[in-house]
């Protein structure tokens, strides 16, 4: 559990994550439902945080 509130700026659309990531929004997504970029569902809407989504980039692939 987080110990303060997320802001604007550390919680990112699929949008904003290609971006940063220099992928296809339709790349996120895929990655999103695979499991592989961690995100949560907000009704029909997909969310990251972006320390999640950085440390997840971190990491080597098994």
């Amino acid at each position: 559990m987080r110990a303060r509130p997320l802001t604007r700026d550390e919680v990112l659309t699929a949008a904003e994550v290609a971006d940063l990531l220099k992928l296809p929004k339709s790349t996120v997504y895929e990655l999103a439902r695979r499991g592989v970029l961690p995100a949560a569902r907000l009704g029909r809407t997909l969310r990251f945080v972006r320390s999640d989504v950085e440390r997840r980039v971190r990491e080597p692939l098994n």
